[in-house]
């Protein structure tokens, strides 16, 4: 951590707290305190969030408050909402808070110009979903489109992907909505399998349109239609990028690319044109409803105390727990199977971020930061890892959401609402069992429960800002840039070296020896 005495005091004082409670038993916490349930509970809007099965005490709370204080958490925060740079290494203001903000919310203010240039892309968004679901945007053989893929990975797929899925109710058309990301040409070939070339409209979502993953499945799309009787493919393109030139070379007409900007990180930026897909699959008052919960979240972070602050006390657990108690992982396990792909998405949003061991002063960290984050949906999860939560030796905190109505006409969602409790009770309580040690089960494991309605755009769009605004929490302690992603660049690096090579026929010898023999084996099965 750089040098910085309020933070080592307040660090220190955890440290000695840590000492002094780490062995209490949260049986022993709840029965020495009737109100600790309500204590330790907020709701937010729709969401009710229970953070009381941590192991907190009331002096944890305010340590943790004070940590905060002592590293500058709020002032961090309005500095990200005015446009401050604060993704220092590239030098550049962090705003997707802006994409999801009314022209006319207090929120606004030294923005205005962004927010403006936010609401024209989405009016011609608009537009452009209107009319594909009119049926007046027509393919090469002048069938309307029914299908649309979206050719993105990472950012530009994981959110849009998670978004439509969650979203899957809500559905105001008959067009089908796919993804396809991997390098793998199975992927494509497989939406693919059954599609009618004619009625499939191609979303490329690269800011650059130079990204190897997309530019290579665009380019396969753009073949699979010429071989399909397509011969003007760029009727089955748009494209959300920066690079008009590129879009143009391969074909797509201006009126058809949507623009993003360069304060939008890739993992922040489902609230942008990004979301077309999400806007093509639950309309645009959907898309907007989706905005509008995470404004919500937003205004929350923004203007609420510390010590009702949802984000802030969520981060505070997470780093409470990381670098205290030595916990490696969050697990994150949604009773709701719209939320599946939940786990997935939320990795990419904190180890992207927070994966980092430099700190903004170019020094070498010295406590640990992001934990790995990883989970399934429930019930399923129960008959995969919670063997490990509930009687491994290491601490896992785990977040439980589930929503309080079930499907529909559904007799029996009281039944998974019913494994989520009892999951989250049971990693609290544990049970004795002395004369068969291998049924004892310590108990003590932490988790937040975090329930709401129903899950409407509104909701899910407050559920995932509310995750952004955590990790943005957890990467001030640390004093990280939680905005860049300068690890993933040796690996693409070297790809491209070794894939000139593998045209070439030969391994260069530049490689150690692992690898030079891996390429070679490679290339004498191809």
């Amino acid at each position: 951590m750089p040098p910085n005495s309020a933070r080592a005091t307040a660090w220190t004082a955890l440290e000695r707290h840590f000492a002094k409670t780490s062995g209490l038993h949260l049986r022993d916490l709840f029965a020495a305190d009737p109100e600790r349930a309500s204590r330790f509970s907020l709701q937010v809007d729709d969401l009710f969030v229970d953070y009381s099965k941590h192991r907190i005490t009331a002096e944890t709370f305010t340590l943790l408050l004070a940590l905060a204080d002592a590293v500058g958490v709020q002032q961090r925060i309005h500095a990200m909402f005015s446009g401050t740079a604060i993704n220092a290494t590239e030098n550049r203001a962090v705003l997707h808070t802006a994409l999801r903000s009314p022209v006319n919310s207090p929120l606004v203010s030294g923005i205005e110009t962004q927010v403006a240039e936010v609401h024209v892309e989405l009016a011609r968004m608009g537009q452009f979903v209107q009319q594909l679901h009119k049926g007046e945007l027509l393919g090469s053989t002048g069938e309307p489109f029914t299908h649309v893929v979206n050719i993105g990975i990472g950012g530009s797929d994981l959110g849009p992907r998670l978004v439509v899925d969650a979203l899957r109710n809500f559905q105001t058309d008959n067009i089908q909505v796919d993804f396809v990301a991997n390098l793998d040409e199975q992927d494509l070939r497989h939406v693919l399998k059954n599609a009618d070339p004619g009625s499939v409209l191609f979303i490329v979502t690269s800011k650059s349109f130079t990204t190897l993953e997309t530019h290579a499945n665009a380019l396969a799309a753009r073949e699979w239609l010429r071989a399909n009787g397509c011969a003007d493919t760029g009727k089955h393109f748009a494209a959300v990028s920066t690079n008009l030139k590129a879009t143009g070379d391969f074909g797509i007409a201006p009126e058809r690319v949507f623009r993003i900007w360069d304060w939008v990180g890739g993992r922040y930026s489902v609230w942008s044109v990004v979301g077309l897909p999400v806007a093509i699959h639950a309309g645009m008052d959907g898309f907007r409803q989706f905005l509008d919960g995470a404004h919500h979240m937003d205004r929350h972070f923004l203007e609420t105390p510390p010590e009702r602050n949802l984000p802030l006390i969520l981060g505070m657990l997470d780093v409470w727990y990381n670098n205290f108690f030595g916990a490696e992982t969050l697990a994150v396990v949604p009773y709701d199977e719209r939320l599946r792909l939940l786990p997935t998405y939320l990795s990419q949003l904190v180890m992207e971020s927070n994966g980092k061991g430099i700190d903004l002063e170019n020094h070498p960290l010295d406590c640990k930061s992001s934990p790995i984050v990883w989970g399934s949906v429930g019930t399923n999860a129960q008959h995969a890892f919670f063997q490990l939560l509930h009687q491994g030796n290491r601490l896992i905190p785990v977040d439980f959401l589930v929503p309080w109505q079930g499907a529909s006409g559904s007799g029996s969602h009281h039944k998974v609402v019913a494994n989520c409790l009892a999951q989250g009770e049971a990693l609290m309580l544990g049970r004795d069992n002395p004369a068969e040690p291998y049924r004892h089960f310590p108990g003590n494991r932490p988790s937040t429960t975090i329930a709401y309605p129903d899950l409407t755009p509104t909701v899910l769009g407050m559920l995932l800002a509310l995750y952004e605004h955590r990790t943005f929490v957890q990467a001030q302690v640390w004093g990280i840039d939680a905005f860049d992603q300068w690890g993933v660049e040796l690996g693409k690096q070297l790809a491209g070296t070794i894939i000139r090579e593998m045209e070439d026929g030969m391994p260069g010898d530049r490689h150690d020896s692992s690898t030079a023999m891996l390429m070679r084996h490679y290339l004498r099965q191809r």
